[in-house]
């Protein structure tokens, strides 16, 4: 026992040190009043609004910025959940609607379930519940079960499947296009169904989860802790990798990993998360010494790795030292966005956190900008439901940044640190010890937790009209055991009924429609194109990564 605790003491000052904000990082604290950063986000989400068409509820040039339509409706839920109000609920259904018929096809269309879950998690409205389940099973028929391993098919690809890699099932990668002969499968349906199994309970969305975290784990993790883009499924490329590294390939596992946490409480997933932040956060592929994410050659943003940050802290599913790692981690993209991608006033932001600015729309930038600006109103609050964060580490408002400043000259400063520091490791031995006892009589048994960081909205029904769900576009159904009334018929979810006529409102004026439209009219509406008998109607947009985050 004296050996293991000698070694403890030993590695504790090395892990500390691997937590905190380094002295380099531009910027590491926030001053503006979280009222302020409220406005600030408010403003940047209704920059992006004004630039929707109004006809589809998309931005411009959909075949280009499909999936970052459905990243934007996620944000105006994620908004309203940091802010503890329902200031978008009725547009979100609105805007659903009207880009219905894009919900078959992935790519963008993970996006699409992404939000409809948050939405759902927000409003606690079952149409938005209903939506996300059917973007689930689009996206699932493209998701490697075992049996397809076994068999080396799968109905959707026109190759033949690999086993294993390095003597490991790949079940559980998902495709990353739906053109029937790529053969890259990644991560990216690994959130969609961790946010459907913390929404329903239902197995079927946790069984799914934790294999595309198995998948994860077995087949993209680098020596570093790092996730790599994608490994091929075909089975004569002997699982060649797409090495490439990006921010936002660890935000998505990072992400679904924290949600995970909160439906299970697994130490083995916690203490997974943590070995991710201490290597995601510092690592140098994709940022400089001040800390700025900038991703390749051109040095782009990111809004998955911020989501993905934002989400571990409101799940309280990280220590309380790597909670204020986070806050300071956000705080200098925050404050790298206000100086440096902005010009004051314009609410339009570019899409290099370094510089210069822009006042140039694009969705992209202006996307990944908002998800910061949103996970920065509550830096510095601690998660409502947090039990480890009263009791032991330091607040997250105080964070790690007072090692950040260069300015520190003075030798009282370091004497001072090194007495704290070592009071700081026998009282996170003594604390830590008793917290083990704890978790061991109580994990078995441990409640879930809340979904934010922030007490749910009470939401009444903003429903005004009849919403249709999407329809499934794969040729993939639900078993019997799913509702068939969630697969193409009308959800009443108020007492609305008939052909209702409703207004979308947009700074660009108004438009009226039928909420009874069909779905061939929502087609035509959305994609003129289709009705050309010379156009391809299956092929899917490009991958939005490729297009705009991963440049």
């Amino acid at each position: 026992m004296i050996p293991l605790l000698c070694s403890t003491v030993l590695l504790l000052p090395i892990t500390t040190l691997a937590q905190q904000a380094s002295a380099a990082w531009r910027k590491p604290n926030v001053t503006v009043v979280r009222g302020d950063r409220i406005s600030i986000a408010e403003a940047a989400i209704e920059e992006g609004i004004a630039f929707l068409d109004t006809s589809k509820a998309l931005f411009p040039d959909p075949d280009n910025s499909y999936g970052l339509s459905g990243a934007f409706y996620s944000q105006l839920a994620e908004f309203d959940l940091a802010t503890n109000q329902t200031k978008y609920a009725a547009a979100l259904q609105q805007y659903f609607l009207l880009a219905a018929e894009n919900l078959g096809e992935l790519g963008g269309s993970g996006n699409y379930g992404h939000a409809a879950a948050m939405a759902f998690s927000t409003y606690k409205n079952p149409v938005f519940l209903q939506y996300a389940e059917q973007v689930w099973w689009a996206v699932n028929a493209y998701t490697l079960t075992q049996k397809n391993v076994d068999s080396g098919t799968i109905a959707l690809k026109n190759f033949t499947l690999g086993h294993t890699c390095q003597g490991i099932t790949i079940a559980g990668g998902t495709f990353r296009e739906k053109l029937d002969t790529a053969t890259a499968i990644n991560t990216q349906a690994t959130g969609l169904s961790a946010l459907l199994a913390e929404a329903t309970q239902d197995d079927l969305y946790l069984d799914a989860a934790k294999a595309s975290a198995d998948f994860i784990r077995a087949h993209l993790y680098n020596a570093n802790n790092i996730v790599q883009d994608s490994i091929s499924a075909r089975a004569n490329d002997s699982c060649a990798e797409a090495a490439s590294e990006f921010s936002s390939d660890s935000g998505v596992v990072i992400e679904g990993l924290a949600i995970l946490y909160s439906i299970t409480h697994n130490a083995s997933i916690h203490d997974m998360i943590g070995d991710m932040l201490t290597s995601v956060i510092p690592h140098t592929g994709w940022q400089g010494p001040d800390g700025i994410i900038a991703n390749g050659a051109e040095k782009t943003s990111d809004l998955i790795l911020p989501r993905a940050l934002a989400t571990v802290k409101a799940r309280n599913a990280t220590t309380p030292l790597l909670q204020s790692y986070i806050d300071a981690y956000l705080s200098v993209q925050f404050n790298a966005i206000l100086d440096l991608a902005t010009v004051n006033g314009s609410n339009i932001y570019a899409g290099s956190w370094i510089g210069p600015p822009s006042l140039a729309f694009s969705p992209g930038n202006q996307t990944n900008a908002i998800q910061v600006l949103i996970g920065a109103i509550n830096i510095g609050n601690q998660p409502s439901n947090s039990s480890e964060s009263s009791q032991a580490g330091p607040s997250a408002s105080s964070g790690p940044s007072a090692a950040a400043s260069p300015r520190q000259k003075s030798k009282v400063g370091p004497i001072i640190g090194g007495v704290v520091g070592g009071l700081i490791v026998l009282v996170g031995l003594i604390v830590g010890a008793l917290l083990c006892r704890r978790r061991m009589r109580s994990r078995a048994n441990a409640e879930e937790s809340p979904v934010a960081g922030v007490a749910p909205p009470q939401v009444t029904q903003v429903t005004p009209t009849t919403v249709h769900p999407f329809e499934l576009r794969a040729n993939h159904a639900p078993p019997s055991a799913m509702p068939s009334s969630t697969l193409g018929s009308p959800i009443q979810s108020v007492a609305g009924h008939g052909n209702t006529t409703t207004t979308l409102s947009t700074a660009h004026g108004t438009r009226s429609m039928s909420a009874g439209s069909s779905t061939q009219e929502s087609t035509a509406l959305l994609y003129p194109s289709n009705n050309d008998e010379d156009g391809d109607a299956d092929e899917p947009p490009p991958d939005y990564r490729a297009s705009e985050f991963h440049k």
